[in-house]
């Protein structure tokens, strides 16, 4: 009778830590406080004066969410997303060894600081708030971001997949390199002061400001308005259709 009981006793038992194990339900992680920073599906440590919780390593996986709550700075060293991740308070990557790789679907409602660091993004991306980059963001050939707000570089982005600049958003290349081989699809502003090289498609119905050197040689529908200031220059070995540069430069 005891060798009888064995069998089914581990299949339960079997049933259990497989239901149990690491990933096999969803995690959804809001970080408000110390302990929801510093429970083990963050493995955070939290600093009461500022209100931050810093991340070493962190891995999101494709059916898990992390939200980051209003007034919670989330200062982070690598983090890898196949999942979702919504920011309501601020992700800080402070230094030239943060990197944030994404796959998944990323929310901004408030405000991502990379100060050196890396954004590596191939899923959407959708920037309702502030964005402002001193290192470099790289957008894949599967990465679409879309912004409503404002982003602005001083570093490198690097765009071979979809960049929207929806018409209250704002891109601005301020003294940096832009570089798209796709498409940009803008009813904003662009505003650049730096280098904007362009081999992609893009179609302009709202503005593009120029104060630096924009390369194109691709084809740039222009039913917006392009506007080449004193400093501006462009250089066109594609087409730019509909509406001609105006030149703004008085001399």
């Amino acid at each position: 009778m005891k060798q009888a009981l064995v069998l089914p006793v581990l299949v339960v038992m079997i049933a259990v830590l497989g239901f149990s194990a690491p990933n096999a339900m969803a995690v959804t992680s809001t970080v408000t406080d110390k302990i929801s920073c510093e429970a083990p599906s963050v493995g955070g440590v939290w600093t009461v004066a500022n209100n931050t919780c810093t991340v070493g390593t962190l891995v999101i996986g494709p059916a898990d969410t992390l939200a980051i709550g209003q007034h919670v700075v989330f200062s982070i060293g690598t983090v890898t997303s196949s999942g979702v991740i919504q920011n309501n308070g601020t992700i800080l990557i402070a230094n030239s060894g943060g990197v944030i790789t994404t796959s998944g679907t990323v929310t901004n409602n408030g405000v991502i600081a990379n100060r050196g660091g890396t954004i590596t993004n191939s899923g959407p991306f959708n920037n309702f708030g502030t964005m402002k980059s001193t290192g470099t963001i790289t957008n894949g050939p599967t990465g679409a971001i879309t912004t409503s707000g404002m982003l602005s570089s001083t570093g490198v982005i690097t765009s071979s997949g979809s960049i929207t600049i929806n018409s209250h958003g704002v891109l601005v290349n301020l003294g940096g390199v832009l570089t798209n081989t796709l498409n940009i699809v803008n009813s904003g502003t662009i505003k650049t002061s730096g280098t904007f090289t362009n081999s992609g498609p893009v179609m302009n119905t709202g503005i593009i400001a120029n104060k630096g050197l924009i390369t194109n040689s691709n084809t740039i529908t222009n039913s917006g308005n392009i506007v080449d200031f004193c400093g501006g220059s462009i250089t066109n070995s594609g087409t730019i259709a509909v509406h001609t540069v105006i030149e703004q430069c008085v001399v």
